[in-house]
């Protein structure tokens, strides 16, 4: 008769897998080259905008499956799956059920993240956040600095994550800093942190918050109290970032 499975024993060794093989893949140079190997690039055709914004063709982002964290998760837990199934009949139906609780999780945020990050793309590769950045420059001059903190907080407003955010805004505030001939760095370290204040700000947060601690229908309320705060903190960070970029 099979022994039941430890669950803590089971927890131990799927982490310590995962950990054992993403260390070998990095530490192992023959390993380590044999998933390199196997690379995605994709191609893409060259672009001229209206605003004569020339993109020339060339590859996108490699993508090594074999490499990704998010394969090496995968492989980790089907090799759970399997062999939790050879000492527990119910571990297979288990697996099935998780499965479905997470999709029905994730999916919705997955095609959000999707879509933002292919926004993002097709904007950078269009020139549309360098046309944005132009306007931006040409409006504020050197006082952008100031709002630069406020940009990642509209970013996260809309998106619910300071990570969306960047992504979204963090090639504008490249731009922006390379037109005015400012260090990108402080531009881009406003536009994150302007992000994480925007988070707390995001009506998608601020509703997860209320349904949590028992103020569901109470968000107005709540933003009420935190916008004015969030946008005053947004203006101090604006007016450092300016002092930064003299």
């Amino acid at each position: 008769m099979k022994r039941p499975l430890n669950p803590a024993a089971a927890t131990i060794g799927t982490y310590g897998a995962l950990t054992v093989l993403m260390a070998a893949i990095t530490m192992v140079g023959p390993l380590r080259v044999w998933t390199q190997s196997l690379a995605w690039k994709p191609a893409f055709p060259g672009v001229t905008s209206r605003a004569h914004f020339s993109t020339p063709p060339g590859p996108g982002q490699v993508f090594r499956p074999l490499a990704h964290p998010g394969a090496l998760i995968l492989a980790v837990a089907a090799l759970s799956v399997g062999l939790s199934a050879l000492r527990e009949p119910g571990a297979a139906a288990a697996a099935k059920k998780a499965a479905r609780a997470t999709w029905r999780s994730a999916a919705t945020a997955t095609v959000g993240v999707i879509s933002m990050v292919g926004l993002s793309t097709l904007m950078d590769h269009c020139e549309m956040s360098r046309l944005l950045a132009r306007g931006l420059s040409n409006l504020l001059g050197a006082l952008y600095p100031v709002v630069s903190p406020c940009v990642g907080i509209l970013g996260a407003f809309a998106t619910g994550s300071n990570n969306n955010s960047n992504v979204l805004f963090g090639s504008l505030q490249k731009n922006v800093a390379l037109l005015q001939h400012l260090n990108p760095c402080i531009l881009v370290a406003a536009q994150t942190a302007g992000g994480s204040l925007g988070s707390m700000l995001a009506p998608v947060k601020l509703i997860l918050g209320c349904s949590t601690v028992g103020l569901l229908g109470q968000e107005g309320r709540v933003m009420r109290q935190t916008v004015p705060c969030g946008l005053a903190l947004g203006l101090a960070l604006g007016l450092l970032t300016l002092l930064l970029c003299r």
